[in-house]
């Protein structure tokens, strides 16, 4: 039970349901795509604090000691699986952050395989696209076996 409890602060139960069923299929997560510059991507953002997806003002706070370059992105509100929403207050009308080439970790490894994990998807407009692929091993073992012919 308590690796489950981990297991949701990291995922939302639809992580957990997507997390077991890749490992059940022999699947992984396969990106691709490109940046169009849709800006949504910034206006709708989950942050992670030490416990999992933030849930409260308050775990929000704790992450600004931290990190207090988080304190760009403001509270929006609530996704439908009860993780907060952010928007980040440095995206400018072009839909760019006014500091491109400092972006943060966050921003330049957009889109991470924990967005999947957390119930999310990709905004409307994004370039990128998420999608479960058989692992490249089991391919492989098939045509180790001959059962790959």
């Amino acid at each position: 039970m308590a690796k489950i409890t981990q297991l949701l602060s990291m995922y939302s139960l639809m992580g957990l349901i997507r997390h077991l069923r890749m490992r059940i299929f022999g699947k992984e997560l396969l990106i691709t795509g490109n940046c169009h510059c849709c800006g949504n991507c910034c206006r709708k953002i989950n942050l992670e604090g030490v416990g999992g997806w933030l849930r409260s003002e308050k775990e929000y706070h704790a992450v600004l000691d931290e990190y207090p370059e988080y304190e760009r992105f403001q509270i929006t509100g609530k996704d439908d699986q009860g993780f907060l929403q952010f928007s980040c207050t440095w995206l400018t009308d072009q839909n760019l952050c006014r500091d491109h080439d400092n972006r943060l970790p966050l921003c330049t490894n957009f889109p991470d395989k924990s967005l999947y994990f957390c119930g999310g998807t990709l905004p409307p407009g994004c370039g990128y696209t998420i999608v479960e692929v058989r692992a490249f091993d089991k391919y492989l073992e098939d045509e180790v076996k001959g059962e790959g012919k």
